[in-house]
């Protein structure tokens, strides 16, 4: 392991020891079905209106998927390495498909749908898994037949066939299911008897889920997690929210990520809530908002660009802003970016707590969590959670120490070395500070750069302070290494343009409300002159500037599935941009790029 001084380090811990935690996913979904048993448990649309499960369907499900589960164990003998790949999107049959596998003792190995296909087979290859679970058949003749696992559980029927084509094309695939007719297997008294006592059985410290991360620095890695890891933390969180049973919650957050997928997802498992799927996946926000006046959610976990549009969205549409700020609204959770002060003002003026916490798919994710508070200090993301301890290394590094920390990277031991000290504190490579309100974020380690004059600069710090000046960016990128001074990318918020085109309420008293790139260019200009102002060090203040009227996209991998920049992909795409600022020529640049003209500011 990498060697780090750590005897002297400040350290910071909750004063609430952990309590008692579930000993394993498949004992959590079996109690809760028994002691909610009627109650809503899931929600998803099917031809048209919101179908419910209750616990009792839960549980009755995950048993049934995990004696099949079992018995395909069974049938493949020694060769069976006991990884199953979910390629798929939400759904009450993945929900219960996952929950199975890893409450019986298997290890799921969720795989974005969305990468491309050799990305996607690269990572089946490399999980050399025993079965794939699927919606999505009809993709699967575009990969390399070879990287498919030998069995196959279908989600939803091909558009042709049933599916069998897949035995006989030449690769591994050897047996199709389709799920409707695993769930339509009753097992007998015997069998369930026995299939109740191995899930209950199963080691809280035998690994349960391989959840590869975003890949924002290169190949990614799978991330290797405990029962004891995910439900520690749902531990942590019962004793900071006290939860009720039967919270409703409206989920559109990828489960193939740790946000959505353990945080949210197992939030609500963990204690007997309702979760209901927004059949929009987020990606329309209108869709999402009519989801959310019919479910009317309890509590909310969304990530920053989402919360950006909804503020822009219910300042416009008096409608709207009744719907989402029902009186049952308890709180929104935030995470993976920080929330601009210009969306977490419309909550406050409501009287809804913004949460924010902070975290990687390696602890699990969540470390810290700040307050139920109306009050939010963009950066600042509170206090570490029960059971788990926070240090500074001597580089400002944040290290983490607790129940929550991963098991260790899949196949790639020199990794797990590189991200552990000696003493077995796992290296966040986050930059950050301790101060009065708990943990402060400064910046990914990777993303810090030296000027020309070798100062250290961090740009998530200076970004914040544009999004939470202007509503009218989406994305701020700042860049610069071995320049003279930063450089700044901006990509506009297009949203916020129409809603201010249409009347919509927009921007502060002083805002210009601009209407278009050209505008935002001409009065960021100003505002970046005054940011430029309040930086503590002259070094940071930003030289050139660009707004690019262009959509970033999952698609493109220009951002992660949880909606953070992936910086060299945003630095391939825009090698023009940063050329010519870099240059300072600006006159081939194309015409939907504008220069902030911030040279009259100084």
């Amino acid at each position: 392991m990498a060697a780090t001084d750590t005897a002297s380090m400040p350290i910071l811990r909750n004063p609430q020891a952990l309590g008692p935690v579930v000993p394993n996913i498949g004992t959590l979904v079996l109690d809760n079905a028994a002691r909610y048993a009627a109650a809503p448990a899931f929600a998803e649309r099917v031809d048209g209106p919101y179908c419910l499960r209750t616990w009792t369907d839960v549980g009755e499900d995950v048993l049934r998927l995990a004696a099949w589960l079992l018995s395909q164990r069974e049938a493949a003998g020694a060769s069976w390495q006991g990884r199953v790949a979910f390629i798929t999107g939400n759904s009450y049959a993945r929900h219960v498909a996952e929950l199975a596998t890893m409450a019986c003792g298997l290890v799921s190995v969720p795989i974005f749908a969305g990468y491309p296909a050799e990305l996607m087979a690269e990572l089946l290859r490399f999980s050399a898994t025993d079965l794939l679970v699927t919606d999505q058949p009809d993709k699967l003749p575009g990969l390399d037949s070879h990287c498919l696992p030998p069995r196959l559980l279908l989600l939803t029927k091909p558009a042709t066939g049933d599916g069998r084509a897949y035995a006989a094309g030449g690769g591994r695939v050897e047996h199709v299911e389709h799920v409707a007719q695993v769930l339509a297997a009753a097992p007998d008294a015997a069998t369930r008897g026995r299939v109740e006592r191995e899930l209950r059985s199963v080691a809280a410290d035998d690994v349960c889920l391989i959840m590869y991360t975003s890949g924002t620095s290169g190949f990614p890695k799978g991330v290797q997690l405990s029962h004891r890891n995910l439900l520690s933390q749902q531990q942590a969180l019962a004793q900071c929210w006290q939860p009720e049973p039967g919270l409703r919650m409206l989920c559109y957050l990828p489960w193939h990520h740790s946000f959505g997928g353990l945080f949210e997802r197992l939030f609500a498992v963990a204690f007997g809530g309702c979760l209901a799927l927004d059949d929009g996946c987020g990606k329309d926000i209108d869709r999402l908002l009519a989801n959310f006046a019919e479910i009317r959610p309890q509590v909310f976990f969304s990530v920053p660009k989402i919360y950006q549009e909804i503020a822009v969205l219910v300042q416009a549409r008096p409608a709207l802003e009744r719907a989402f700020f029902h009186p049952e609204l308890k709180f929104v959770f935030t995470a993976s970016a920080p929330l601009p002060l210009s969306a977490s003002a419309v909550f406050r003026a409501h009287g809804v707590p913004v949460l924010e916490g902070w975290g990687l798919t390696e602890t699990s994710p969540c470390c810290s969590l700040t307050p139920l508070s109306l009050d939010r200090t963009p950066g600042v993301v509170g206090w570490p959670i029960p059971g788990v301890e926070l240090a500074l290394a001597e580089d400002s590094e944040i290290l983490v120490r607790g129940p929550n920390v991963m098991r260790g990277y899949f196949r790639n031991e020199a990794a797990t070395a590189a991200a552990f000290t000696a003493d077995g504190w796992f290296k966040t490579g986050d930059i950050g500070e301790f101060g009065a309100e708990g943990v402060r974020i400064c910046s990914r380690k990777e993303r810090m750069f030296k000027l020309s004059n070798g100062e250290k600069v961090f740009p998530p710090q200076i970004e914040s302070r544009i999004h939470a000046r202007c509503q009218f960016v989406k994305y701020a990128y700042v860049f610069g290494s071995g320049q003279r001074a930063p450089h700044l990318l901006v990509f506009p918020n297009r949203q916020a343009f129409e809603s201010c085109a249409g009347g919509g309420h927009c921007g502060d008293d002083g805002c210009a409300r601009p209407h278009d790139c050209a505008q935002l260019a001409h009065c960021l200009s100003n505002c970046m002159a005054q940011i430029n102002a309040q930086q503590a060090t002259g070094f940071e203040m930003i030289r050139r500037a660009l707004v690019v009227d262009r959509e970033l996209s999952i698609d493109d991998n220009e951002l992660t599935p949880s909606f953070k920049l992936i910086p060299r992909r945003i630095e391939e795409h825009y090698a023009d941009c940063i050329e010519a600022m870099e240059q300072g020529r600006f006159e081939r640049l194309p015409d939907d790029v504008y220069v902030l003209d911030l040279e009259m500011h100084k």
